[in-house]
């Protein structure tokens, strides 16, 4: 979140946070902690958004008083504002790795929530889904199949797509299955080197954090595969945290695709390849604001 920050020429920190209880306490930590960060949040010094083991409805005492724009919560036909913004942004910085979308195809592993829109994005630059891995399985996609209709039924069905579709295929089936473009992200460190020698597609446009190990980057380096950084491919929410006050929907979502774009263009060409390019780029703005940089790069 700091290097996607950086990129938007942002002096703005990312943060995270662990509650550590047990079953039993865990009603009692989470209030604690929400009571805790609640005059952070309020300030606008913070924003939280729930993580592994938590609901949105376990921070509902800090979405009451959180300063970002309401309008990322705002309901689409696939699901959040937010979630169409993530897709925007996948989709802006996925086409400019592999020459536009018209005609390509994607598969998509892990994208939760925000598959469905995900979906509807490529489809809106011409591109079709090939296969879509849930937790439960993936499903390969028929080239005849609507897609206006799987996105709802991958919002009906969310995780269980695959099963309800007939499909028996393992998780990792989607990794391997033939498509220009691959959006994942379910895990950290998803792709290490061993699935990097083994992807068929072109470009790795992630849809979470770090889902590529540094091995894993160097092999699919070798074999020419474009890996995107996914601290750029992700930021499209964040351009509606505080936007202007004329911004809309609409304007939001034409900028998320049009920012990821055009910085997905400026490091695609660098000599270190577009993940480092983007390192680089990102921290030449944060010793702008920063002594020392974080600790590492964002890979797993």
């Amino acid at each position: 979140r700091t290097y996607s920050w950086a990129l938007l020429g942002e002096p703005v920190s990312g943060a995270s946070a662990g509650i550590s209880a047990s079953p039993e306490e865990r009603a009692a930590a989470i209030a604690a902690a929400t009571t805790e960060l609640s005059d952070s949040v309020a300030a606008g010094r913070l924003s939280l958004d729930a993580g592994k083991g938590l609901s949105p409805t376990d921070l509902a005492p800090l979405d009451a008083v959180d300063t970002r724009s309401p309008l990322l919560r705002s309901a689409t036909a696939t699901g959040t504002l937010a979630d169409a913004l993530l897709a925007a942004g996948i989709a802006g910085a996925a086409g400019a790795a592999a020459g536009g979308l018209d005609g390509r195809t994607e598969a998509v592993e892990g994208a939760g929530a925000a598959g469905p829109a995900i979906v509807e994005a490529f489809a809106g630059h011409g591109a079709r889904v090939a296969a879509i891995g849930t937790a439960s399985g993936t499903l390969v996609v028929r080239e005849d199949d609507d897609t206006e209709e799987l996105a709802s039924a991958w919002a009906e069905h969310g995780e269980g797509l695959p099963a309800v579709r007939g499909s028996d295929l393992p998780v990792a089936a989607v990794l391997e299955h033939p498509a220009d473009v691959l959006v994942c992200g379910s895990k950290l460190g998803l792709v290490d080197h061993d699935v990097a020698g083994r992807l068929p597609q072109r470009v790795l446009a992630p849809c979470g954090a770090a889902p590529v190990t540094a091995r894993g980057l160097a092999t699919a380096r070798r074999r020419d595969v474009v890996v995107l950084p996914d601290f750029l491919t992700t930021l499209g929410p964040l351009l509606a945290f505080h936007p202007d006050d004329s911004a809309t929907a609409g304007s939001l979502l034409g900028a998320a695709g049009d920012r990821t774009a055009t910085l997905a263009a400026e490091v695609l060409g660098h000599e270190e390849g577009p993940y480092l390019g983007a390192c680089l780029l990102a921290e030449g703005f944060l010793t702008t604001w920063q002594e020392t940089l974080p600790f590492g790069r964002p890979l797993a």
